[in-house]
């Protein structure tokens, strides 16, 4: 089982979707690290965040918020972002979202990990696989950047 052990970084979680079972992987990166997990934008603006993931739905074009919230994501707020997306063929959106980041002038984390879309039916559970499987992901991506 992946590490539970609270992050080495500061990070933060944030989640742009109302799908349940999208919002269920962001809280369960954050219980994983022991970090904050919150709405786009989040209650609390990032401050100094060594890594920022974001959890999203897309559906074409990013909504405002999202975008917005992208485009404030300066090195005063997070140096790093990566990206949870629920939908690998949306990459207008996805471009979007990493132009705005890359924009604001953080990095963008080049492993980008793909959820498989749940069905409208799909409740909000996912499985043990599922939540080991993005912890390690999110592993990965913390022990690259320690390893800059």
């Amino acid at each position: 089982m992946a590490s539970q052990a609270q992050s080495p970084i500061k990070m933060r979680v944030v989640c742009a979707s109302s799908k349940a079972k999208i919002r269920t992987y962001a809280t369960a990166l954050s219980e994983a690290f022991k970090c904050r997990v919150e709405d786009v934008p989040p209650a609390y603006p990032c401050d100094k965040e060594r890594l920022v993931i974001i959890v999203m739905s897309l559906r074409g074009d990013p909504s405002d918020k999202l975008r917005l919230f992208c485009t404030e994501l300066n090195t005063t707020r997070a140096f790093n972002v990566a990206l949870v997306v629920d939908n690998k063929e949306q990459t207008r959106g996805i471009k979007i979202v990493k132009d705005a980041l890359r924009d604001a002038g953080t990095n963008v984390v080049d492993d980008i990990y793909y959820l498989q879309s749940p069905g409208i039916f799909s409740g909000a559970k996912i499985t043990l696989e599922e939540r080991t499987e993005i912890v390690r992901w999110a592993e990965k991506v913390i022990s690259n950047l320690t390893n800059i």
